[in-house]
């Protein structure tokens, strides 16, 4: 364990891991973090108090084995989506309320009110799963990139009951299943990095226009976006990165792990552009993007595969979040 930068940790009351994702979001001044366990139920993470709570959705499983035959056979498929599957969950704050965003491979994207467990949008019925989800908020509209084969913009407002259909639209330039997805504001644009196989492309959002392609080596597993680097991660644990400005490479590939990396994200702090990277053994790692160099020891305490991690702030101090296959969440301590 690197206790010299561990703050807290937090282990799922329902012992039923993994933590395949989470999100957090700010409510009434406090870090809230929010994901799910194994049979899909969503749980709350006070950091501060370090208390948990369980919030109840609405249930989605309204249908039998029997209807749900019936169902497939008139061409839908539709039974399949009714099932939670919350494999991916993304939280923002929209007109008010906190807006839970989720989706897995057997349910397309979906909206709920986390604190009254109110399914808002409804289950995207024609979305064939997903695969990768990231959430902003732009103009007081809640975004939500999902993708499977290729990524989809959608958009909600909370003065409407509904999706806004004209915003479901494909984003450009995928051919192949996507690994991994991630929205950041740099400037004035909200931009979405996506890969696909051995590529990684650079979206403009709001115009659905393509800024950038880079090519790697090998597949491509996850991808982090800060307001001045992109950076990837293939299945050899190498660290790929981009500058954002003319994707051009910054410094050579960092062999960053000796396995896969599962999971990344990346941000601007004390000035310094860092990411986080977690493998599949249990280990996450700090990088000085602009270097490539490693901050700080390893962090390790993990039992199994890191399949979670976010880089945040709590209370104004800036931390790492990791979550993995033994449902814990460890907090660290991201100031150098």
């Amino acid at each position: 364990m690197s206790a010299e930068r561990l703050l807290q940790s937090g282990v799922l009351p329902s012992g039923r891991g993994p933590v395949n994702d989470l999100a957090v979001v700010e409510v009434d001044g406090r870090a809230l973090v929010v994901c799910a366990d194994s049979r899909n139920d969503v749980w709350t993470w006070d950091v501060l108090e370090g208390e948990w709570m369980a919030r109840a959705l609405e249930d989605l499983r309204e249908y039998d084995d029997e209807g749900a035959d019936e169902e497939e056979d008139e061409g839908d498929a539709i039974a399949p989506h009714l099932y939670p599957d919350f494999m991916f969950v993304g939280a923002e704050v929209v007109g008010g309320r906190v807006v839970l965003a989720t989706g897995g491979h057997h349910q397309g994207p979906a909206l709920w009110d986390l604190m009254s467990g109110e399914l808002i949008s409804g289950v995207i019925l024609s979305h064939g799963g997903v695969h990768a989800l990231d959430t902003t908020v732009l103009g007081g509209r809640l975004a939500l990139i999902a993708g499977s084969s290729a990524p989809d913009h959608f958009e909600w407002d909370p003065s409407s009951p509904e999706w806004i259909d004209e915003r479901c639209r494909e984003l450009p330039g995928h051919a192949d299943d996507m690994g991994d997805i991630a929205v950041a504001r740099v400037g004035e644009r909200v931009l979405v990095a996506s890969v696909c196989g051995a590529e990684l492309l650079v979206t403009d959002l709001e115009r659905g226009e393509r800024l950038h392609t880079m090519v790697g080596a090998g597949l491509f597993r996850a991808v982090a976006l800060s307001e001045t680097i992109v950076t990837a991660a293939n299945h050899s644990g190498d660290l790929w990165r981009w500058s954002l400005a003319d994707a051009r490479p910054v410094g050579d590939p960092i062999n960053a792990h000796e396995t896969e990396i599962l999971a990344m994200d990346a941000t601007v702090t004390g000035g310094q552009t860092l990411a986080v990277t977690g493998d599949d053994h249990g280990t996450a790692r700090i990088w000085d993007l602009t270097t490539g160099v490693q901050l700080g020891a390893s962090l390790t305490g993990h039992e199994g595969r890191i399949t979670a991690v976010t880089m945040t702030e709590v209370q104004d101090r800036p931390v790492v979040l990791t979550a993995g296959q033994d449902g814990v969440i460890h907090v660290w301590d991201l100031a150098f």
